[in-house]
């Protein structure tokens, strides 16, 4: 029920965001653009209530050696001076901590995020091939963190402790794109903001992309996101940054 009532609001904020009408003259453009995005995370997450709250630890650098990947796409749509996306994120990352190593106390982490952004975009600015735009909209996160606790003594010694979190936060940014004297390199970027304590206290996710335009339907991009949330909500409490690279192939259409 919990999750219905989150998209309901996720609607309904969009439906008031959204103008109800564009310019009839501009033909409808969409772009998909789906990324493998090799990242790391660290952080902190709770534990048994009463007791500090856990490290999260997995450099980025590591997720690059080891091949694992999270993955993300994102579907764009465009009429005039007006557009929206649609962004999804998938990660499941996992860590290995020796907490105390004194009494042999270990931690394995796993943290496993879904993540989908929708908003309306405004064009500021455009000319040639370089533009500015604005967007406003929602975000959906679903955290789901697991704790594995070996060896040690005392309260947490061959504990498992799992969380499962999900809320909305309103959204907000900027972003743009230009071509590169006139080439078909180009770069990328933008920077959201949300939070304000209506889900999670706060949270940033900036990105910068350098691509390369095969021609008008077919675009590659290698680039670096980076995001920090902190969501607190009774004995629960996540506050993790995650960043690292990411490769994408954009179909424009």
């Amino acid at each position: 029920m919990k999750k219905i009532n989150s998209f309901v609001r996720i609607s309904i904020l969009i439906s008031v965001l959204v103008p109800a009408t564009v310019s009839a003259a501009e033909e409808w453009r969409f772009g998909i653009t789906p990324y493998l995005w090799f990242a790391g995370a660290e952080g902190v997450a709770s534990t048994i209530p009463g007791l500090p709250a856990a490290p999260i630890d997995m450099p980025a650098s590591q997720a690059l050696e080891d091949m694992e990947a999270s993955f993300m796409g994102v579907f764009e749509m465009r009429k005039g001076k007006h557009g929206g996306f649609l962004d999804i994120l998938y990660s499941d990352l996992q860590s290995d901590t020796a907490l105390i190593p004194a009494i042999g106390l270990t931690l394995k982490s796993t943290s496993k995020s879904t993540i989908v952004s929708a908003a309306y975009e405004y064009e500021l600015y455009k000319r040639d091939h370089a533009f500015a735009e604005v967007f406003g909209g929602v975000r959906y996160w679903e955290v789901d963190t697991q704790l594995d606790f070996g060896g040690g003594l005392g309260l947490l010694a061959g504990r498992t402790v799992r969380y499962k979190e999900d809320w909305v936060d309103p959204l907000i940014g900027i972003k743009g794109r230009s071509a590169l004297g006139g080439s078909k390199f180009f770069v990328a970027g933008a920077l959201g903001v949300g939070g304000f304590g209506v889900g999670s206290d706060n949270f940033y996710d900036a990105s910068a992309h350098l691509g390369y335009q095969w021609n008008k339907t077919i675009g590659t991009t290698l680039g670096y996101r980076m995001f920090d949330v902190k969501y607190e909500n009774g004995a629960f409490l996540y506050d993790v940054r995650q960043e690292g690279w990411l490769l994408g192939i954009s179909f424009a259409f």
